[in-house]
């Protein structure tokens, strides 16, 4: 229903009063020809909806961040020879807590037997679900008089696109220290078990197994000598992820968007990350709080869209503190190198991560930050140096520029 039917339905008051006390002609013919018009655009609007077929709103499942994604409706008119008005309203933002809510409209003129494809372009300015919230759908006739209204609602239908976090890591130091690796990122270890190499020799000590008596040295040297097996160890790496941004501190829609921002960069650095031991085919695996399947160690650059994946799955402020996963892990320890990725630091974190330290033998730590630190963050990250972790702090700097701090 539109307004100028309300006015129409309105019109044929004083046409009937007309009709009824000046028994004019002029009033019956304006009169018949309202209820003609009426008549006419219920018939052709029922006749239109009959005939119109629009379509799902279609979709990209995943895109990049930083990337425009795109919706597409298609509508189609069956008519013989009827054309149609038609416009295309949408909402996004209004579940974006980071945006004021935006509306797209567009507006065209539907000819027989034509489909015409409604497009709404979106930019994937954050890693996460890109959502398009609500799509209104307004078909008109010829004369505009009536109308019918189709809706689209995030709600029932799937218009949303996961955005996957960039795999960008610009400093060169932090890269160069990532590929870092005692003996060409091959160690050895000594093992119990047989294995087709002998590592080095030793003389036989109560306890030890008589299988491994190597019986043609023992008789040549006259001791009994046992034999000690190596077997290649590739040095492991282990990425954990705290991706906080602190969301009761953050009230308008600006300071949301700076906090997204520097998640982005923490997420894109991990990924980026990830493409470099992966490329490398070095062995990592990437630890969110949440043990799965892509947490698993791989060696095999296909596995980083997976990686990617499993980042942009993460929903925001999901993810425990490093300290935490770090308790968690020191009963377990699977990997020989730490890399700390996070936006907040505790003293509980730094004492968890110089434990660590004692443990294994590379630790890095990746500070996001919106602000320099402090005094007291800066006596946190030289006990840490002095311990041997590699720390490097990341200030967010305006327009969303990742800028490595130098080290004090």
């Amino acid at each position: 229903m539109t307004v100028l039917f309300v006015l129409l339905v309105l019109l044929i008051i004083p046409l009937l009063a007309g009709v009824s006390y000046f028994g004019l002609a002029v009033f019956k013919i304006s009169l018949l020809f309202v209820l003609i018009l009426l008549v006419y655009s219920i018939v052709e609007m029922v006749y239109l909806r009959s005939r119109i077929r629009i379509g799902q709103v279609e979709h990209q499942v995943e895109t990049s961040r930083g990337d425009f994604t795109e919706f597409k409706l298609s509508i189609l008119l069956q008519t013989l020879f009827l054309p149609a008005e038609i416009s295309v309203t949408a909402w996004y933002g209004l579940t974006d807590r980071s945006l004021e809510p935006e509306q797209h409209l567009v507006r065209r003129s539907l000819i027989p037997g034509n489909k015409e494809d409604i497009i709404i372009s979106m930019e994937s300015r954050h890693t996460g679900w890109l959502h398009l919230d609500e799509v209104n759908v307004s078909l008109r006739g010829v004369l505009g008089i009536l109308q019918v209204k189709y809706k689209y609602s995030s709600e029932k239908d799937s218009m949303k696109t996961l955005v996957l976090p960039i795999a960008s890591f610009d400093s060169t130091a932090a890269v160069n220290a990532l590929r870092e690796t005692k003996d060409g990122n091959v160690e050895r270890k000594r093992v119990d078990d047989r294995s087709d190499e002998i590592d080095t020799l030793r003389e036989y000590t109560p306890g030890d197994d008589t299988r491994r008596i190597h019986w043609q040295v023992s008789a040549r040297l006259q001791s009994t000598m046992i034999k000690q097996y190596g077997e290649p160890l590739e040095m492991r790496t282990a990425i954990m992820v705290d991706e906080n941004t602190a969301t009761e501190e953050h009230k308008s829609a600006l300071d949301w968007d700076k906090a997204l921002s520097r998640r982005d960069l923490l997420l894109d650095s991990t990924a980026g990350i990830l493409h470099e031991f992966l490329n490398n085919e070095l062995y990592v695996r990437l630890e969110t709080g949440e043990r799965s399947t892509a947490g698993a160690f791989s060696r095999k650059i296909e596995n980083l869209q997976s990686y990617r994946r499993q980042l942009a799955l993460l929903p925001i402020d999901s993810t425990p503190e490093i300290g935490a996963m770090i308790v968690n892990e020191l009963d377990q320890i699977s990997a020989d190198r730490y890399l700390l990725l996070t936006t907040r630091l505790s003293y509980q974190t730094v004492t968890a991560i110089l434990k660590l330290k004692e443990q294994v033998r590379y630790v890095s730590l990746f500070y996001f930050i919106e602000e320099p630190p402090s005094s007291e963050m800066e006596e946190a990250f030289n006990r840490m140096r002095l311990a041997g972790v590699d720390v490097f702090v990341y200030i967010l700097a305006s327009g969303g520029v990742l800028s490595e701090r130098t080290k004090k």
